[in-house]
């Protein structure tokens, strides 16, 4: 793997938080901010950290490049949140990352997948094309046309 997976933990927050420019604000489920997500979620009582939600720090060659947040829903992988270090943006982190999260799911997560699934807003091209580059496919636009649905299939 050309990634390290690590589980998120209070020594990653820091870092984290530092990537919520304005743009990962807009273009995130993060508006106040990756603390305030993950907060949020240890208040949620289906959300089960390591069973079925996960966040991981991920570096590569021993420096920190993205954070992800993701769970299962219904037997589907539901990535909730990639967000990739300002200094890497543009430079197919986000592609890498989630080809090899698809490709490696067992080993990264501990549990196999078969599905997976993203929402994005639509104004948001960089992570339109990066799930698209990882094999990710629109599938469908939310009611009110504020978000995209992506899926992803294993062969």
């Amino acid at each position: 793997m050309q990634f390290t997976w690590v589980d998120f933990t209070a020594e990653h927050a820091e870092t984290a938080e530092s990537w919520m420019d304005d743009m990962a604000k807009r273009e995130t489920g993060c508006d106040d901010g990756w603390a305030a997500y993950m907060e949020d979620l240890k208040n949620e009582p289906d959300v089960k950290f390591g069973e079925n939600f996960w966040c991981r720090m991920i570096y590569r060659n021993g420096e920190p490049v993205a954070v992800t947040a993701m769970g299962e829903e219904n037997g589907e992988l539901v990535v909730s949140e990639i967000v990739v270090s300002p200094g890497m943006r543009g430079q197919g982190i986000g592609s890498a990352v989630l080809a090899e999260l698809l490709e490696n799911h067992a080993q990264i997560l501990g549990k196999s997948i078969n599905s997976a699934m993203a929402v994005i807003f639509p104004e948001n091209i960089p992570s339109r094309k990066a799930f698209e580059r990882a094999g990710f496919r629109f599938d469908s636009a939310h009611p009110d046309g504020d978000a995209w649905y992506y899926r992803w299939y294993s062969r």
